[in-house]
């Protein structure tokens, strides 16, 4: 994940730094993203997944 992602859901407050880090153990896991395990485990909603997606990009 780019650094630039995670300071934006953390200085919003979307998500803590421990949920921001065991989201990407679990990506690692599920050979996913940090945003789709994010989105699935409802720790950020539908638009916050969107815009993180069109940042990736």
């Amino acid at each position: 994940m780019y650094p630039a992602m995670e300071e934006y859901l953390i200085a919003r407050g979307l998500v803590s730094e421990r949920q921001l880090q065991r989201a990407g153990e679990l990506a690692q896991l599920w050979q996913g993203t940090v945003p789709v395990v994010l989105w699935k485990l409802g720790w950020i909603d539908l638009n916050t997944f969107a815009a993180l997606l069109e940042y990736s990009v």
